[in-house]
């Protein structure tokens, strides 16, 4: 075939649907309406001679024609990309949009004033954020509804690849005026703690569970949870009112103290308890120079936070 009969921007389109797995998606980040993208993918079609993707389930997926392009094509537009921009001796432009998962609380603390930064650099970049718990960001990387996401510890699905990020402390706090009540031992001791009302974050209360498992060396059973929240901004906002006490990221209650609330931190074996926090992505999906670039940068900011 002559490479003349190959429109450059059918081949772009073909790499953007391929690595979104998705013509709407592809659509939002090339600015095409929908209709366009379906045009270009029939046109390289018609010319090609054959398909270059199946829907199964709802998805769309490459043929085996579709994923030998796709690998073909997904380095060398951006490299031509990259060459390009270099011999006409301007910086290349980030476009497209990048969507993430984030913890609320650790995203509006760490995440989001990086994200601001970054868009003002590259005012081409749009950022789409999911606010969620590790099981909600399973299932969505898994759909190829996210391009990344930062969660805490989790089982996650062998199809995800999960690299070390960061971590937080995790503490047992209490509002002052729910423990008026009671007298709190110099040593800690299961006896104690099962007088105490809780607020668990997440059902069968796990964060709990690792806390006592860290600090006292065993679970204590039968703790009396009275409410069990899917975020930590609930969490904190019941132990606030006096409900009762639950866990805590140590960065929370330091941004509650400064606002003047008296939050009382349980000592426990006088160790850190770090819950690790892990950058995931879906093994072998491809990622644009635009997503790359950002998801680098902020791994550089996070790691130098740690460090």
């Amino acid at each position: 075939m002559n490479l003349s009969h190959v429109n450059l921007n059918h081949l772009r389109v073909f790499e953007c649907v391929c690595r979104n797995k998705s013509m709407t998606r592809a659509a939002l980040e090339l600015h095409l309406t929908q209709s366009g993208v379906s045009q270009n993918i029939k046109a390289l079609e018609d010319i090609l001679g054959g398909k270059l993707f199946d829907r199964y389930k709802g998805r769309l997926l490459p043929t085996p024609q579709g994923s030998r392009l796709f690998h073909l094509v997904h380095g060398q537009l951006r490299d031509l990309e990259a060459e390009l921009a270099a011999i006409a001796g301007v910086e290349l432009s980030l476009q497209g949009r990048i969507r993430i998962g984030v913890p609320i609380e650790y995203g509006n603390r760490f995440v989001l004033p990086f994200a601001a930064r970054f868009m003002k650099e590259h005012p081409g970049v749009s950022l789409e954020f999911t606010y969620g718990h590790a099981a909600q960001m399973n299932e969505l990387l898994l759909q190829g509804e996210l391009e990344f996401a930062i969660v805490d510890s989790y089982g996650f699905s062998p199809e995800l690849q999960v690299e070390d990020l960061d971590y937080e402390i995790h503490t047992l706090c209490a509002h002052h005026s729910y423990l008026e009540g009671h007298k709190i031992p110099s040593i800690q001791k299961g006896s104690f703690f099962k007088k105490l009302k809780y607020v668990a974050y997440l059902p069968s209360h796990p964060v709990l569970s690792r806390w006592f498992r860290f600090h006292l060396g065993r679970e204590i059973s039968d703790l009396n949870i009275v409410a069990t929240l899917m975020d930590v901004q609930g969490v904190a906002q019941l132990i606030l009112n006096g409900l009762g006490v639950g866990v805590l990221p140590l960065h929370v209650v330091q941004r509650l103290r400064n606002e003047g609330h008296e939050l009382i931190v349980f000592e426990g074996s006088g160790r850190e308890y770090r819950n690790s926090l892990s950058l995931v992505s879906l093994k072998g999906r491809s990622s644009s120079f635009t997503v790359t670039t950002f998801k680098d940068a902020l791994k550089e900011h996070l790691y130098q936070r740690m460090n």
